[in-house]
């Protein structure tokens, strides 16, 4: 977080948002990581390309929430509802619940830290 305070008449975001924003942050330098490593294997362009942006993309939302900036919650929301999609396909479809479970507790855990009455009320301001 920034040292300077909110402007007048802004709060600063929950604790509880901040926290989850910060694991939306992580998720997305995962997938930047995770096209980096696609590029030096076997990936195509196209794929390492999209996987690399959209962590780029992924890991902006979640730092500009942590901000304070309330325009990056729906990026975020959706980026995580986006997730628990992957993490049941991952763990019914694809028969790797030992990948999909954990991302789906992620998802839900980053989920509930914004959707709580505190980050709701942060957002509505």
């Amino acid at each position: 977080m920034s040292s300077t305070p909110p402007a007048e008449g802004t709060a600063a975001p929950p604790r509880s948002l901040v926290v989850a924003s910060l694991a939306t942050a992580l998720e997305g330098a995962a997938l930047f990581v995770a096209g980096i490593v696609l590029l030096v294997g076997e990936g195509t362009p196209q794929v390492w390309a999209f996987v690399v942006l959209l962590g780029a993309g992924v890991a902006a939302a979640g730092i500009a929430l942590a901000r304070g900036t309330r325009g990056a919650r729906g990026p975020v929301v959706v980026t995580q509802l986006l997730g628990l999609g992957v993490a049941f396909y991952a763990a019914v479809t694809s028969g790797r619940p030992e990948w999909g479970v954990p991302l789906a507790v992620l998802c839900a855990a980053v989920l509930a830290g914004i959707l709580t009455r505190a980050g709701r009320d942060w957002a509505e301001q």
